[in-house]
């Protein structure tokens, strides 16, 4: 890794290759917290799983992630997109093992949601802190490795 992670800005993360993010992502960390601020979202780059190539699944992620802005709020435990506008897919973070990767990282379950059971039942991410004003997330949907894990994002401040 060419930076040390906690380094690192939004402007070279950008710049990061998929094989760069992975090994990233997968870094140890020292301690993880779970962050207390809400920070803006940027799609970063697409997974090659069955679930991020699926026909109906793709544009749907397309359209929330990657079209338009989004946020993740900790500080209210929420997913918001438009901006700030429109809040939805409350969840809880947890510290604990990537469901994905082999690493510790923040688990965003969602199950106190108010989104329909299907839905929400579907829905999972993770979060790893690089630095108080940057973090790499996993994002896709509530399946097991290799199937689940659709794109990487950033989160700003």
């Amino acid at each position: 890794m060419a930076l040390p992670s906690e380094s690192l800005t939004l402007a070279e993360l950008r710049r990061f290759s998929l094989a760069q993010l992975e090994e990233l992502y997968c870094e140890p960390t020292s301690s993880l917290e779970v962050p207390t601020v809400a920070f803006e979202g940027l799609h970063l780059a697409w997974l090659d799983t069955p679930e991020a190539r699926h026909p109906l699944l793709r544009p749907i992620i397309y359209l929330g992630f990657a079209a338009a802005p989004f946020c993740v709020d900790f500080e209210r435990s929420c997913w918001s997109f438009l901006g700030r506008r429109l809040k939805m897919g409350r969840f809880e973070a947890r510290i604990g093992p990537s469901r994905w990767r082999k690493t510790d990282t923040i688990c965003l379950h969602y199950e106190a949601s108010r989104l329909p059971g299907p839905i929400k039942g579907l829905l999972y991410d993770e979060v790893k802190p690089l630095s108080d004003s940057l973090c790499l997330g996993l994002g896709g949907i509530n399946k097991s490795e290799g199937r689940g894990e659709c794109f990487y994002f950033a989160l700003s401040r």
